[in-house]
């Protein structure tokens, strides 16, 4: 049945009894929808536990989300939010995932099952102190540590993370608040934003993997947090204060700023860019909305101010395939998937079984 309401909202109890005829997967039963389906994007979180970390996945199944296990990662989280974004990423084409433990400095490998399933590969120290985002180009690794103020480099061969020598290098002085390290596409860069200091730093990336020492860019706004790159490798960052985006150039070694857009909302913390479509996608945490620009060549076009109403506090979001948005949302401790079409937005919600202290999200479609 073709949706017609704008941001039409389905509660995931009266989806599955629609779709599954009321049979919900159960945690601890990962195979139950992966069964019966030939491609399902399975999305991961972390519960960032401090008795122990565990990835917890679910299953979007024919628009619905189900449960579909816990895995421990060996390691602890801290009981809180992490602020931050990337504290999860799939690695090896999807054959692998990465997970940042916050509460004990480590970084986990798990191995990515054709159902979903996890199993884990290795489990190293992050490098640092209280690591809360992992970036992955190839077989590279880093990982944001922001209670060293540092990033560290890793190598990631069949499922095994192993420190790259000489690779840690510390944020630039008076940095404050990272919140995300990222690739540019090419891998030639590393991007942190600094929410606390309201800035950026830029790294460059040599033959063998290993960091320059950072180079400090103010930042356009104040509070910069999640961003992304856009398919020339210009970076697109989202800006807390005034709910904005600005684009950046890196390619020098240091950000240079393009464009700057406010989106009307209120604090644009979280922001995906679509490879596919050239859409970048931010949430907006204080309003509860998704906001839509379109981005070329460091250019911004704001396509919706509010592309979809999500409610609640939407606080991290990744992108799956054919551009389904998958948001999670700290108020309601769900996850919520979001489809975009002509007319309109589709919200459907996830059940409410995420812990409070839950960080990260990551899409991976087998």
């Amino acid at each position: 049945m073709r949706v017609t309401a704008k941001n039409l909202r389905i509660r995931a109890a009266l989806a599955v009894a629609a779709v599954l005829g009321g049979a919900l997967a159960v945690v601890g039963a990962p195979g139950v929808a992966s069964a019966s389906t030939g491609r399902v994007a399975t999305v991961y979180t972390l519960s960032n536990a401090a008795a122990g970390n565990s990835v917890l996945a679910f299953h979007d199944l024919h628009g619905v989300l189900t449960p579909a296990g816990s895995y421990p990662t060996g390691g602890l989280g801290t009981d809180a939010g992490l602020g931050s974004q990337g504290a999860v990423v799939p690695a090896d084409h999807g054959r692998v995932l990465l997970a940042v433990n916050a509460g004990s400095n480590s970084v986990t490998a798990l191995r990515v099952a054709e159902d979903g399933t996890l199993t884990v590969l290795s489990t190293v120290a992050s490098g640092g102190t209280h690591p809360l985002s992992v970036t992955v180009h190839g077989d590279l690794v880093y990982v944001l540590d922001s209670g060293s103020g540092t990033i560290a480099g890793f190598r990631l061969h069949h499922g095994v993370l192993a420190p790259l020598a000489g690779s840690t290098r510390a944020l630039s002085t008076g940095a404050a608040g990272a919140a995300e390290v990222a690739f540019s596409p090419d891998g030639s860069r590393l991007v942190v934003t600094e929410k606390g200091s309201n800035s950026l730093d830029t790294f460059t990336v040599d033959r063998h993997g290993v960091a320059s020492a950072a180079s400090h860019t103010a930042s356009a706004a104040a509070v910069p947090f999640g961003f992304d790159f856009d398919n020339r490798g210009d970076a697109v960052v989202s800006d807390a204060t005034a709910s904005a985006v600005t684009t950046y150039s890196v390619a020098s070694g240091t950000a240079r700023q393009l464009a700057y857009l406010p989106d009307g909302g209120g604090a644009a913390c979280w922001l995906v860019v679509s490879h596919a479509t050239g859409t970048a996608y931010v949430a907006n945490a204080a309003t509860g909305t998704i906001s839509t620009y379109r981005v070329r060549n460091g250019a911004l076009t704001l396509t919706a101010p509010i592309a979809a109403t999500v409610g609640g506090h939407p606080t991290d979001e990744a992108l799956g395939s054919g551009d389904v948005l998958y948001v999670r949302d700290a108020t309601n401790n769900r996850l919520q998937a979001v489809r975009f079409g002509a007319d309109g937005a589709q919200v459907v919600d996830g059940p409410s079984v995420l812990p409070a202290s839950a960080a990260g999200i990551a899409v991976v479609n087998r």
